[in-house]
């Protein structure tokens, strides 16, 4: 686990998730369900126990950050909010339709329905859709951190997610772009290490590039 600012943590389960403390305790994806009992220790680490955890908010619905959902919720009995495109698929009401094939997650009811520029516990919705139709990212303004899902990777740069698990990687482009159009300090990716420090300067060189 790493504290990204006072109130921020990001928690390491295969994908990214991250933990904002506010006035609300809210986590960002739950990672594989594997995961679920690391991330569960990590809370308590850091003083929390489950029932803590007051909103868990989806960014998309590939198994490494939903694949956790179910357990999380029974042990949580937390609220569950996603964008309104993306709500079928973690309900499993309709089949998913990219990469990375079949989902293999159990399904879970989203108490809470996400539009682009809602405000959801202090988060700023972004919509970034391109990796998954329904995509979106957080922007938490008052600390200056975005969380960005799979809208961006950090494995060696940052970068666009591999197009192999991009259901349209032109959208997935022009979503980065208008990420880059935000100014934060910090960002916490899907995949790779936070940015600490700069983070929306090297977010617009990449769109710059793009």
């Amino acid at each position: 686990m790493v504290k990204i600012v006072d109130g921020i943590h990001a928690l390491e389960t295969f994908a990214q998730t991250a933990l904002v403390v506010d006035s609300h305790l809210i986590l960002i994806d739950t990672g594989v369900d594997s995961k679920a009992t690391d991330l569960l220790k990590a809370l308590k680490r850091i003083g929390y126990q489950p029932r803590d955890i007051e909103f868990i908010v989806i960014t998309h619905t590939h198994p490494d950050h939903v694949g956790g959902l179910k357990t999380m919720v029974e042990k949580t009995e937390a609220v569950v909010a996603a964008h309104e495109i993306e709500i079928p698929y973690i309900t499993r009401k309709e089949r998913y339709p990219g990469p990375p094939g079949p989902q293999r997650h159990e399904p879970v009811d989203v108490n809470h329905v996400l539009k682009d520029s809602d405000k959801f516990e202090g988060l700023l919705v972004i919509y970034t859709p391109g990796h998954t139709p329904g995509s979106i990212a957080l922007l938490a303004e008052e600390k200056s951190v975005l969380i960005a899902g799979d809208s961006v990777q950090n494995e060696g740069g940052l970068q666009p997610m591999d197009d192999r698990y991009n259901i349209n990687p032109e959208q997935h482009r022009e979503s980065i772009k208008k990420l880059a159009q935000f100014e934060f300090e910090h960002l916490i990716p899907g995949h790779g290490r936070p940015v600490i420090g700069g983070a929306s300067q090297k977010l617009k060189e990449l769109a710059r590039k793009l």
